[in-house]
């Protein structure tokens, strides 16, 4: 019925014809191959009794023709993550269709989470050579291919609310009429059954009592099916109310809250995007986060833009040069690491990938690579050369105690001092006065092991003088 004419009313002959060079010797039925339409030897409309219509057969062609994976088609929207699977073609290599690569990571079947990207490596699949064409992350792509959607779906927003009202209350006024249509058949049969009762002769009175019966359950589903149809004519009436038109409306202009909507599942944004997209073409700029987009829309209308892809390393980024002068620059003025960091962050350069913030740590490991000096430690000497008294910062309690830095961060983790974080939020100052120096002196003479073999239960450790 999906192919086939005759389901739609036509007489046809010469559908599958014989192709010689697929014949197989001594099988006189081999060879036979479905031609085109227009090579059809016999084709006449309306000679066969029609299940569907001829404008149904068609749009089934055209969808089974979508659905089929082509070098013109995108073919039907595959199960996974990928949002624009089909629809990329590359840009480096002549245009070529985009597979899609998913790699999935997690030890337990529930917390296994697919990652996909986008490769091209069509010269090594098809002849063997070469390497892998471009390779782009998926969800960086799929977000700004998204943003330029919603953007195209904007202006049409008051369209689509009313396209969506006058939908409702099409399938409102249909289900009305199917209810009107059950009613319709239950009064004729409850007037069937009325006729057959009144023309019984009365002698016929076993006859009577059936018919009779009948007509009491044709009355029966007449008027619970009445009941029914008043209860959802008040439900849902013919027509929307004001309110109802509203929230379609603020719905429709809502386009983001619906594509992300939990209800929107991956299968209705890849359905949405083949309705307006008929292909994109994806080009990396040489080796760096920068990505050509092309959007070739429904239509035929084309726009460009660049997507911005996770990299590997800094030196990829394509303003990588102005990041290491303007590093080089701050330094010079005196910056500490903190204070270019936010500077770079304000002036929106951005890391090669996992953060879209650079820190303390990425500056100064820019800086190392690069020979610049910088002044790391300029915010610590800032908040901790200024200490109130019987306050220490962690390193000149260590040096004062005389044990490494790393055990006075254990006791603050344990506890077992009392400290509370610098106004910048990095750094601990740790209060103690002569008695808890003697205190923490008598935890640093403990053997090693000692509170570990104690067992105790309470975070802070007992006091020095008691015993086991």
């Amino acid at each position: 019925m999906l192919h086939n004419p005759i389901y739609a009313g036509y007489y046809c002959w010469g559908r599958r014809q014989v192709q010689a060079s697929r014949k197989i010797p001594g099988r006189a039925s081999s060879g036979r191959v479905v031609r085109a339409v227009d090579e059809w030897l016999v084709m006449l409309p309306d000679r066969m009794p029609a299940y569907i219509s001829v404008e149904q057969y068609e749009a089934n062609l055209s969808r089974l023709a979508a659905n089929r994976s082509t070098a013109d088609t995108p073919g039907a929207p595959r199960s996974g993550s990928a949002l624009l699977s089909g629809l990329l073609r590359c840009g480096l290599c002549g245009g070529h269709r985009m597979t899609v690569r998913y790699q999935t990571s997690g030890d337990t079947t529930a917390s296994v989470v697919a990652r996909h990207s986008y490769t091209c490596g069509y010269e090594r699949a098809n002849y063997g050579t070469g390497g892998m064409c471009q390779h782009i992350t998926g969800p960086a792509l799929d977000a700004y291919v998204t943003s330029q959607v919603m953007a195209a779906l904007a202006p049409a927003a008051l369209e689509v609310s009313v396209r969506a009202v006058e939908q409702t209350e099409a399938e409102r006024a249909g289900l009305d009429r199917l209810w009107r249509q059950r009613l319709e058949r239950a009064e004729h049969a409850a007037d069937r059954a009325r006729r057959q009762y009144q023309l019984t002769e009365p002698e016929n009175r076993l006859v009577a009592r059936t018919l009779e019966s009948d007509w009491e359950a044709a009355l029966a589903d007449l008027d619970r099916l009445r009941r029914e149809y008043d209860r959802f004519t008040t439900d849902r009436p013919r027509t929307l109310t004001p309110a109802e038109r509203a929230a379609i409306t603020a719905r429709a202009a809502d386009l983001p809250g619906l594509w992300n909507a939990p209800t929107t599942t991956q299968a209705d944004r890849k359905e949405l995007l083949r309705l307006l997209i008929q292909d994109i073409t994806v080009a990396v700029v040489g080796v760096s986060e920068l990505v050509d987009v092309t959007i070739c829309w429904a239509g035929g209308h084309t726009t460009t833009g660049q997507a911005v892809r996770p990299v590997a390393r800094l030196d990829q980024l394509s303003y990588y040069p102005r990041l290491i002068s303007r590093v080089a620059e701050l330094a010079a003025q005196g910056h500490s690491t903190r204070a270019i960091a936010e500077q770079l962050n304000t002036e929106g350069l951005r890391p090669p990938k996992r953060t879209d913030r650079f820190g303390r740590s990425q500056v100064l490991d820019l800086a190392n690579q690069s020979g610049i000096r910088v002044k790391a430690r300029r915010d610590r000497h800032a908040v901790l050369t200024n200490l109130g008294p019987d306050q220490w910062s962690a390193t000149d309690l260590a040096s004062q105690l005389n044990i490494p830095t790393a055990t006075i961060y254990t006791w603050i983790h344990r506890k077992w001092i009392t400290a509370h974080h610098a106004p910048d939020d990095l750094h601990w100052i740790i209060t103690a006065d002569a008695a808890e120096l003697a205190r923490l002196a008598e935890l640093r003479d403990r053997p090693p092991g000692y509170y570990s073999r104690q067992r105790w239960t309470n975070p802070t450790p007992p006091d020095p003088g008691d015993t086991p």
